[in-house]
């Protein structure tokens, strides 16, 4: 009776319905990469067109080397059509470039605090961000005032990005507040929904606040306590000449610091 169901098992019909079923997930799979690979094709295009355009804000220029947005996107799951917020936009160098990243289909919200807007350097945020918007140059972009810990938009993000502002969220506004805050972005999420990090990377037991990094132990803990999970890091932005003890804004660092990257999962 064993050896009428081992034939049975492997017959001829058995083996030929198991060659068609992987054939096909093979077909599936090739055509889905195949997929994937034009899209970021054309995200790639969408970015280095928008990187050139000669109306973009002059000071965008020097950031792109070092900031890798294409491949940092790319890495952090971005797609077209998606829905996006830059959370702490400031002058809006990332808002431009993820509405290229997402396209014409995807929408960009541009979130910035007031006082933000209204009072650091002496009002250049506020300036760059409507040159940056004037006259429907970004239209798939929203300049959006929300305080950080009420952002608005609870479960309607694909996509959040922090570039470079932790650092200021914790040692600036205090641990409590941080939390709050990403907290905040994960509501704003829809399950599922990504969250990209960036930031200065500092080391333990430095005075941190005052160099504007944060150790990378620090910034992993605090964005998982807050629920999500982290499920990639990069080191796409990672420089070994960056001895992590300056200031970032010194001549000898400026723009090259070490950063980490974060893609940081909602579960759901």
């Amino acid at each position: 009776m064993q050896a009428i169901k081992e034939l049975r098992l492997y017959s001829p019909v058995c083996i030929h319905m198991r060659w068609v079923s992987v054939i096909c997930t093979s077909f599936f799979y090739l055509a889905t990469g195949s997929a994937l690979a034009e899209d970021y094709d054309a995200m790639q295009e969408r970015i280095r067109v928008q990187m050139q355009s000669p109306d973009r804000h002059e000071f965008d220029f020097p950031k792109d080397e070092f900031r890798k947005p294409f491949e940092v996107f790319r890495f952090l799951g971005l797609n077209a059509g998606m829905v996006c917020m830059d959370v702490a936009a400031y002058a809006g160098y990332t808002s431009e470039l993820l509405a290229a990243a997402v396209g014409p289909q995807g929408k960009v919200y541009s979130q910035n605090h007031e006082r933000v807007l209204m009072n650091y350097a002496q009002g250049y945020y506020k300036r760059t961000m409507e040159e940056r918007l004037a006259n429907q140059r970004l239209p798939n972009v929203a300049m959006y005032l929300r305080e950080y810990d009420d952002l608005g938009v609870e479960g309607k993000l694909d996509f959040a990005f922090l570039g470079n502002i932790l650092h200021d969220f914790y040692y600036r506004d205090g641990e409590a507040n941080a939390l709050l805050y990403l907290q905040s972005i994960l509501k704003s999420l829809k399950p599922g929904g990504i969250l990209g990090i960036t930031d200065h990377i500092g080391l333990a037991g430095r005075e941190n606040g005052d160099l504007h990094r944060i150790d990378i132990k620090t910034a992993r803990e605090l964005v998982q306590r807050a629920g999500f999970v982290i499920e990639a890091e990069s080191t796409l932005l990672a420089n070994p000449e960056d001895h992590h003890g300056s200031h970032v804004y010194s001549d000898a660092i400026y723009r090259r610091t070490d950063r980490f990257v974060f893609r940081a999962r909602k579960p759901g």
